[in-house]
Order: C-alpha cells, then structure tokens, then sequence
C-alpha cells in the first residue's frame, strides 16, 4: 500500500512539473514537459507550433509524433496536410485531408478538404466535401458560401449542391445573397426560405426586401412583402399595383417600421412621432430646433408606370402657419430627380387635401415623402401635424 502510494505521489509530481514546462510557451519548456511525459500528443503539437517558424523540419516532425500517439486529433492531420501540400507532396496531402475527416465527423475537416479540393480545381470533389461541410455546420456559413460563389456564380446551382435543409442555413444563405446584393439568387432563396414560415425569418426576409427595393427590383421585393402578409409576418396587407393597392398602411394603425413599403421615420433631430390620436393617426411634433431642410416621414409606393394617381389625405396642424415648408413630395426611387409637390400643409380644423401625378415610363417604384423645407422669411416651424388617413388611387 505505501509502494503504490509513493509511486502514485511520484508521478502526480513530475505530471504536474511537466505541465509548468508546458505552460511556459517556449521550446525549451515544451521540450523539458516532453523529457517529463514523452507520450503526451498535446506536447509535440504545442513544440510543432513553436519551432513551426525557425525550423520547419522539426515542427513537421513533431505533428507527425503527435498524430501517432493520438490518431484522432484531426487539427494535428489538417495541418500535416496542409504542410505537404505547400511541398508539393499532394499524394501525402490528399491522405492526411482524408484522415483527418475519417477521425473527425464535424465541420473543420470537411471545411479543409472542400478548400484543398477548390484550390486544386477538383470540381467534383469540392462539392462532395463542400456539401458534407455544409450538412454539419452551425453558425455562420459565410466562408463556405464565398467559396462557392469563386466556383460559380449560379446561385440556384450552389443550393442545390450544398443541399440546404436547415431554415437557420436558408437564413444565413439569404444573409449572405443580400449583403452581395446577389438579387436572383437573393430571390430564390427567400422563396425558399419563406416556405418554413418562421417568425424569426421575418428580419432577414424584410433585409433582402429592402435590398431589392433599393436596386429598383420592384416584383421579387412585392413578392417577399406580400407572402410575409400572406403568412401575418408583417402587420400589414399584400400591395397589387395593378389593383390599385400601392399604399401600405394608409390609417396609420402601426408605428412605422422603416423596412420594406411600410413607413419610414428618417432620422430628423427635433421631430418625434407618436400613435396616440383619437380616431386613428399619426402626430408628428416640431420642437423649432429642427434642421432647416429635413424628410419627416416616407414610403416607398409601388406603382404603375407611366400612370396617373390621386393622393387623398386628411390633417390638421397645430401652431404651424402657411406656407412654411411642410408638405408631400413625390420623387423617383432615389429622391434624385422630383415628380410632384404638394402644396404647402397649415390647417387648425381637419382638412382634406390631394397631390396628382403621374409615374416615370422607367421605373415602377416612387417616393412619397413629407418633408420640411423652411420658406423664405420664415422661422424654424414650432408644433405639430396630425395625419388620420391618406389615400392613392389611380386615376
């Protein structure tokens, strides 16, 4: 008993010595762990990663001794892969990828060899291993999906060989298509994506709606918005221009969200909007410090193009006087170049109003925007507008 518990005390000791070496972070700490506790793999790779720099040979030596007592480190096989690709070795490179993957069911093997295969312009091999990569993933798939776009750029190709079928993939593909502005595959995907009808997708899909409505691609982005409605994803009704319904939420029953067709609040120091009237609307206030020339409030509108429209709306003002610099403006998409504006709001009692207009031939989205330019001889406005109902219709 007293043997074995001095043999048991002997080598708890020169373990624990040999993890103070190895702890050091240097070669000759590393070597003096390994002199204490020569069968620890942890150890030679440590060394391997040390003396990688100033002595390569020995480095690939010691990540060789490290996968024999450990054959299942598949960090240690990748990176002897690695290395004897870069010397030319593809035969040893190839089969050091491969074990890797053989002792290590997850992501980073897979990963690894997709990469090994793309760069030695294996086509076939590279989606073999780019789509079991994908098939184990969490998180973010960003690096694999720009390593399939440097292989092709047929987005529907690309789902269709990584073989999607989680929703939180479907979402990081249309993350992902929307910040490349990637706008068909961009489609495709929240197409797909929309048929699991999840309301944590609502953001994303709402993003690549954005996306579309920016590059002018008005159906796919009318598409994205009215199957989110469809499925009440998005407090709002489906839009059909060509029915006449182009204006989103012209009651004013939600808050505006600033994404999508729905009501946009540009950000204008000194102007708050609440949802607090009875009936129904919209108040915005003006505290008099706001910037001389700001938007107030916008929506972009889909359209018929080359067609004329009525704007109905119903307001009231208070302590604004006429001809001050507040009203309704139609634009082209971009607010570049101007369509129409409105006459100049100031009413105490509710009044009703209208702006006609007609659509350019090139484009089938607008920009309806309230905006406060101050006039001419007059001071900052100080007060409010109520806004209870606005209509469009064609005409």
């Amino acid at each position: 008993m007293v043997a074995a518990f001095t043999v048991a005390s002997f080598w708890s000791v020169r373990m624990a010595l040999a993890d103070y070496w190895f702890r050091q972070l240097t070669v000759p700490g590393t070597q003096e762990a390994l002199r204490l506790e020569p069968g620890n793999a942890a150890y030679y790779v440590r060394l391997a990663a040390l003396t990688q720099d100033s002595d390569p040979a020995r480095s690939t030596l010691a990540l060789q001794r490290a996968v024999a007592l450990n054959p299942w480190d598949s960090v240690a096989w990748v990176e002897l892969g690695l290395r004897a690709e870069a010397d030319a070795d593809l035969a040893g490179a190839e089969h050091s990828l491969l074990r890797a993957a053989s002792v290590d069911r997850q992501y980073f093997p897979k990963w690894s060899l997709a990469n090994y295969y793309f760069r030695r312009g294996n086509p076939d091999k590279f989606w073999l291993w780019a789509r079991e990569a994908a098939q184990m993933a969490y998180g973010d798939l960003t690096p694999l999906f720009v390593l399939c776009w440097k292989v092709t750029n047929d987005g529907a190709l690309i789902a269709r060989e990584l073989d999607i079928r989680k929703a939180d993939q479907e979402a990081n593909y249309l993350a992902y298509l929307t910040g490349q502005n990637r706008t068909e595959a961009m489609t495709q995907a929240a197409t797909r994506l929309l048929a699991w009808n999840r309301e944590a997708d609502a953001p994303v899909l709402l993003a690549a709606c954005d996306r579309l409505i920016a590059d002018d691609s008005a159906q796919p982005a009318i598409r994205i918005w009215n199957q989110l409605a469809e499925l009440r994803r998005i407090p709002y009704t489906a839009l059909a221009p060509g029915a006449g319904r182009s204006l989103t939420d012209g009651d004013f029953t939600v808050l505006p969200t600033a994404q999508g067709f729905a009501w946009r609040l540009p950000d204008a120091a000194g102007v708050t909007t609440l949802l607090d009237e009875q009936p129904a609307g919209l108040r915005i206030s003006f505290s008099g410090r706001q910037p001389e020339n700001c938007d107030v409030l916008t929506q972009i509108l889909p359209v018929m193009k080359n067609s004329s429209y009525q704007l109905r709306f119903w307001y009231r003002t208070s302590g604004i006087e006429p001809e001050t610099g507040l009203g309704w403006r139609i634009t082209d998409l971009h607010g570049a170049s101007g369509i129409a504006q409105g006459k100049s709001l100031a009413s105490e009692s509710e009044k009703e109003d209208g702006l006609a207009f007609t659509t350019p031939a090139g484009s089938g989205l607008v920009r309806l925007t309230l905006t406060y330019r101050r006039a001419l001889g007059t001071t900052r406005i100080e007060g409010f507008l109520v806004l209870r109902k606005l209509r469009l219709m064609p005409v």
